[in-house]
């Protein structure tokens, strides 16, 4: 008999319905089936108007064009260590919102002078510091409605916060020691897309730029 967790895979394999999410400053990657409860993009032009006396319109100047996804799906586990995994998957997402660090050392020499002999000693102090050396960028892919233009990888981007919502009408499981894991939970994100390819009108002849004139699904 298949278990549920064959059922899923089944479903994954035959559909394609796999949520991706990879990290640009890690080798993490992440993996959901794409139990979707929402998914809806927004495209806004930004303009610079300026309204002149005697003109009944403002003249107005084109900035740019932004896009942002928002995500929303189910993770279901109808066992306790399928809810652990499902958590786990949870605990790599989440930390994908966080950057990357540079760790510094500043050495310094202090010189101390002996009050009672005249002479001098020195004492070499360090410290340790972090920078940002790199912001938390990640792709994002699903199937031909999040991806690059040309399909190979997903879209480039920042998620600007995780929304994790478990649904307590189905209870928990407990593994012991106070340990508690969601049957279901919701996760939900909005996600910038960053357009790391050319978008918009050729002049010279008038075409999209995208060849294949897919954009902005594959």
């Amino acid at each position: 008999m298949a278990t549920y967790k064959d059922l899923v895979g089944s479903y994954v394999n035959k559909t394609g319905a796999q949520l991706r999410i990879k990290s640009m400053i890690s080798t993490r990657v992440v993996e959901f089936p794409a139990f979707l409860t929402n998914i809806s993009q927004d495209f806004k032009s930004a303009w610079n108007t300026e309204t002149v006396y005697g003109r009944m319109d403002p003249i107005a100047t084109f900035q740019n064009t932004t896009r942002t996804i928002s995500l929303g799906w189910n993770v279901p586990a109808a066992t306790v260590a399928e809810a652990k995994a499902n958590h786990g998957k949870f605990s790599t997402l989440s930390q994908m919102l966080y950057p990357a660090y540079l760790k510094s050392t500043e050495t310094q020499t202090v010189t101390q002078d002996d009050a009672l002999g005249g002479n001098e000693s020195s004492q070499i102090n360090e410290t340790s510091s972090r920078t940002i050396s790199k912001p938390p960028l990640v792709r994002i892919r699903f199937g031909n409605i999040v991806c690059s233009q040309d399909g190979s990888e997903g879209l480039l981007g920042w998620i600007d916060g995780i929304s994790y919502k478990p649904t307590l009408a189905l209870g928990m499981f407990t593994s012991g020691g106070g340990n508690f894991y969601a049957k279901n939970f919701e996760l939900s994100f909005t996600f910038n897309v960053l357009h790391d390819e050319d978008l918009g009108i050729d002049s010279s002849n008038g075409e999209w730029l995208d060849k294949n004139n897919s954009f902005p699904f594959k």
